[in-house]
């Protein structure tokens, strides 16, 4: 019976891993593949609000520009400056000069020492930053979340980068590394974690952060509130977290849609929020490699063949019924298994563990056939009949 089993699974992975090649590169099977590829667990987890906290982080704050011009731009960063915050994340990309007073007002401002700016760049390592007349390159970090284009929805970060051989910093890896003493991010070992893509830890949208706009912010009579904070200033929409508003907005688990069309639903700038606030309080979460996900798939689609294959002789009439009731209990412990890690901070990718595993136990029917017209040609020891 284990033979037979073993060799079920092991042609039934052929036969899914031929099924991806497939999907992977026929353009008719594109938007399959692509919505199987957008298709996660960990968005479930947050759409239905598993993971919800009524609790604001209050160490970064939000200020939304809108679309106000250079001027008040200026004038609001040097009040925010004036309140002495640890760290300012600058989320607004300068290409090039405008106004002379302006444009020399935040040349002086975003040169402080405690000033992060931002730049994109892209997998061919082509850079868009700030016009050099306001600050070095060296000043910012990236704001790419990913550099998988594939991906739709922003699940996971790169805090590193490298490009051209030169180490690059993400924009939210270079403001948590000032806002940290230097022994609490050398304890957390938080540079090694980073070194590979993470997972992101969300608290939730930019309602979980205080948050203001310029005019706001300036009529605001105890800015004293921003000291020793961190600061990030940019586009949160006109007004702010305006539905229909997506310049700068992104797909995350936490949309309420998890299928189907959508609008984008998080500014990049919170999702920055996200991302420092997980840095700083340690909360990553750790993701099961690949290599354990197909190592627990086959154990799961040989338990799976071992047992449907002894119950095939056991029962005649109800076989059929009891397998897809099996299925069914063990896919729902599964989806349970997988939002109770997801709630303990670990990643397991169950979607490809469940089909391959149903795959696996609906393959013993094509798998009996084969074993028949096998024996016509000549002797083949098997269980099955």
């Amino acid at each position: 019976m284990f033979r037979d089993a073993l060799f079920s699974t092991l042609l039934s992975l052929f036969t899914c891993y031929v099924l991806s090649l497939l999907f992977l590169n026929l353009s008719f099977f594109n938007p399959i593949a692509k919505a199987l590829k957008d298709f996660s667990f960990l968005d479930v987890y947050y759409a239905e609000k598993l993971s919800e906290t009524k609790k604001i982080d209050s160490s970064i704050v939000l200020i939304n520009v809108e679309h106000k011009d250079r001027m008040a731009i200026a004038l609001a960063l040097e009040e925010v400056l004036k309140a002495d915050p640890k760290v300012v994340g600058f989320d607004i990309i300068l290409k090039e000069p405008k106004g002379i007073k302006a444009d020399t007002i935040l040349a002086d401002l975003l040169n402080k020492e405690n000033v992060v700016l931002s730049h994109t760049t892209d997998n061919e390592e082509n850079i868009i930053a700030n016009y050099p007349f306001f600050a070095p390159l060296e000043h910012s970090g990236y704001v790419n979340f990913n550099f998988e284009e594939d991906n739709s929805v922003i699940r996971e970060f790169n805090g590193l980068y490298y490009n051209k051989g030169l180490e690059m910093e993400s924009f939210g890896y270079k403001i948590a590394k000032r806002y940290m003493p230097k022994k609490q991010w050398e304890a957390n070992n938080i540079k090694d974690k980073l070194r590979s893509p993470r997972v992101i830890n969300y608290k939730g949208d930019l309602h979980k952060f205080i948050n203001f706009t310029i005019d706001e912010f300036m009529t605001l009579s105890n800015k004293s509130l921003l000291k020793d904070k961190i600061v990030l200033i940019g586009y949160l929409g006109t007004p702010t977290a305006n539905i229909n508003d997506v310049e700068d907005k992104h797909f995350t688990p936490l949309n309420t849609i998890t299928s189907g069309k959508s609008i984008p639903d998080m500014y990049g700038v919170a999702i920055h929020a996200n991302i420092i606030s997980m840095i700083i309080e340690n909360t990553f979460m750790y993701r099961i490699s690949t290599f354990w996900i197909v190592v627990f798939t086959f154990l799961c689609s040989l338990i799976v063949s071992i047992y449907f294959i002894w119950l095939s002789k056991r029962l005649k009439i109800s076989y059929r019924t009891v397998r897809k009731l099996m299925l069914l209990v063990f896919t729902i412990l599964l989806v349970w298994l997988t939002l109770w890690l997801f709630k303990k901070g670990v990643v397991l990718k169950s979607a490809p563990i469940i089909f391959v595993t149903v795959f696996s136990a609906g393959f013993i029917k094509f798998y009996k056939h084969l074993i028949r017209y096998i024996k016509t040609k000549r002797k083949f020891k098997t269980y099955m009949k």
